[in-house]
């Protein structure tokens, strides 16, 4: 007698199930085989194609290294010219300069550089790099790859435009006290005007101003300026744009805003509206620079063509400028020198036996009243960004205040400022899509 159990049934329906299991397993198994059969192929071509890219970023910046090294020597006969009133070839793009590693050529690269002349959007002391790198070379059937890259690159404004004063000052003068402001001793830069001023230069007292004019009687006055002006001790009325030569841009002012953030001698916040440097609180050598409470650049939002001695969008406000004091005794150097820049977004006041070799920058106003036998040697340059009144004295140096011209100083303060062409900050970039 049969005995028909259900679960006898079921297992008898379940005969068969492992050949349609093992067929799956084997499409599964066969599908994964084609994939990384199809990736053993691809893989090698996406890698050497990513090699390729970056071997052609590092040769569009041996272009870029290049470049720089030749604007840093124009002298040499594979340098760049200082004017660079024609950029010569390969510098204008016109020829693949190759380059090598260890003796093999890797790949080649363009370059085209424009200066002022090329782009007047640009300061004097302003270089655009436009380079182009090609692997392994831009011609012929065989793969290629390419990349471009693009830079500003500058110098330390004064080290190519010194100033053309020991005292320069976009707005009004008054000398007074026993103040000595001298640019006799030093003619390496060329003769210098003892002041510049944008409106009146006022003198009293004691107080006297020598140019290199090769006399020794102080305080000569002349209003204007032409190009074959000679030199002076007292240059008022002159025209706003003969300084823009010797003003900081922003571009500048960023640079040298790296370099203190670099030295830890930035300041900003709101402790830069009443800030004092003294003997208890001293100014190590370096790039000193004292920024807005923002600590974005004065009036560098605003409208392009804004007068914001008048106001107007974007235009910054007072009460973000910096206000700073310095006394005797701030010089932190065990020599009671200080050396280097001191650079202030907004007014500086100078008091007391303060003695320092370098380069004062003051975005608006300037007050230097001294003791003893402190003194500056190097230059000042006040820019008045916010000289709203004809009648201010935006420059007092009364007291016992020196103001000596040396151009050593003033071409690299302290020590401190790099010499060459370096690329601006912020502003190098790959090109993409190109």
């Amino acid at each position: 007698m049969r005995i028909h159990h259900p679960a006898f049934r079921l297992l008898r329906d379940e005969r068969g199930i492992a050949l349609p299991m093992a067929l799956l397993a084997l499409l599964i198994l066969s599908t994964l085989v084609i994939a990384f059969a199809l990736l053993a192929t691809s893989e090698p071509l996406i890698a050497t194609n990513q090699k390729m890219v970056a071997q052609a970023r590092a040769v569009a910046e041996s272009g870029l290294e290049r470049t720089i090294w030749a604007l840093n020597n124009p002298a040499d006969p594979n340098g760049l010219p200082t004017s660079l009133a024609t950029v010569p070839a390969p510098y204008d793009g016109s020829a693949a300069i190759p380059i090598s590693l260890n003796g093999t050529q890797i790949g080649v690269v363009f370059v085209t550089v424009k200066g002022p002349i090329q782009d007047p959007t640009l300061n004097a002391n302003e270089r655009t790099v436009s380079a182009v790198g090609w692997v392994p070379t831009n011609t012929g059937s065989a793969p290629t790859a390419h990349q471009k890259i693009q830079a500003t690159v500058s110098q330390f404004l004064f080290r190519g435009s010194p100033p053309p004063a020991s005292l320069t000052v976009a707005g009004e003068i008054n000398v007074g006290g026993n103040a000595n402001i001298d640019s006799r001793a030093d003619t390496s830069c060329g003769a210098k005007d003892g002041t510049w001023s944008q409106g009146a230069t006022a003198y009293g007292g004691s107080g006297a101003v020598y140019g290199a004019d090769g006399n020794n009687t102080n305080n000569q006055t002349v209003s204007g300026l032409t190009s074959s002006s000679p030199p002076t001790d007292i240059r008022q009325s002159v025209p706003a744009s003969a300084f823009d030569p010797y003003t900081l841009k922003n571009a500048d002012l960023n640079s040298l805003k790296a370099l203190a953030k670099a030295n830890g001698t930035y300041y900003s916040g709101s402790s830069v509206t009443n800030l004092n440097f003294n003997s208890g609180n001293q100014l190590p050598n370096g790039i000193i620079f004292i920024d807005t409470v923002s600590g974005q650049n004065i009036d560098a939002n605003a409208p392009v063509g804004t007068n914001c001695q008048l106001g107007g969008t974007g235009c910054t406000p007072t009460s973000d400028f910096a206000s700073v004091a310095i006394h005797g005794g701030a010089e932190g150097n065990a020599s009671g020198i200080f050396s280097g820049m001191i650079v202030v977004a907004g007014a500086l006041a100078i008091s007391g036996n303060f003695h320092m070799h370098g380069m004062v920058y003051v975005v608006n106003d300037l007050t230097y009243t001294g003791t003893g036998n402190g003194e500056i040697d190097g230059a000042v340059f006040s820019r008045n960004i916010r000289d709203t009144s004809s009648t201010t004295i935006d420059t007092n140096t009364g007291g016992n205040a020196a103001i000596n011209y040396n151009c050593g100083y003033v071409r690299n303060p302290g020590g401190q400022m790099p010499q060459g062409y370096t690329i601006e900050p912020g502003t190098y970039k790959e090109v993409a899509d190109y």
